[in-house]
């Protein structure tokens, strides 16, 4: 069943509306807000999109062009044969080899957005800059994860403050209050008790 269908015209409307309002934003123009039915299967994530789409063109091509070739070995002798298959797999180790460096900059820049995403950068064009100066520092990328990466923009929210929203707790001291003690009579006895409640309460049947 579609969203349309289950939603019914009136209420999809709104939604599509109030999705088209808030995809007018600068910092969602590049990353919009979209709605798909999961249930039929057909959603893939950004970077997984991204991966399968780099993935399949580079093969594709390497498809094409081995298609090409051996179509023109029935034209060849023994010896060009040779040469050829020969060229063929240093083109295609470099090939391969370029392919997954792209596929692993790929990662690396998806890794890069989803670490800044945590950083609290103020505005869209701020975040493509700094994004852009992280990612030229080419620190070690290893498990997901970039080594020294905190230490770098520690360096960076010292340099540009004013880049970064103010944290929740920053400049805020929690005071504690401790009632003071020094001067409160306590009864170690129950007699004792009796005796501190009888001074101060004399017969007062309310403060039993």
């Amino acid at each position: 069943m579609e969203l349309r269908e289950a939603l019914g015209e009136e209420l999809f409307s709104q939604v599509d509306a109030k999705l088209s309002e808030i995809n007018k934003a600068d910092d969602r123009k590049e990353n919009p807000v979209r709605y798909v039915d999961l249930s039929e299967g057909g959603y893939v994530g950004k970077e997984k999109y991204a991966h399968i789409q780099t993935e399949s063109a580079g093969y594709k091509k390497q498809l094409e062009d081995a298609n090409g070739i051996i179509k023109s070995y029935k034209d060849m002798d023994i010896d060009g044969i040779k040469q050829s298959a020969k060229d063929w797999e240093t083109k295609y180790t470099d090939e391969t080899q370029k392919l997954q460096n792209q596929l692993t900059e790929q990662e690396r820049t998806f890794a890069a957005e989803r670490y800044l995403d945590g950083q609290k950068i103020k505005s869209p064009l701020s975040r493509k800059t700094i994004l852009n100066e992280f990612l030229a520092q080419n620190m070690e990328f290893k498990d997901g994860k970039f080594i020294g990466a905190d230490a770098y923009m520690k360096g960076v929210r010292e340099q540009y403050p004013d880049e970064f929203q103010a944290e929740e707790n920053e400049g805020t001291e929690k005071k504690i209050f401790v009632r003071g003690t020094s001067n409160t009579y306590k009864p170690t006895t129950k007699s004792e008790e009796e005796a501190y409640l009888k001074k101060k309460y004399g017969n007062n049947k309310y403060s039993k």
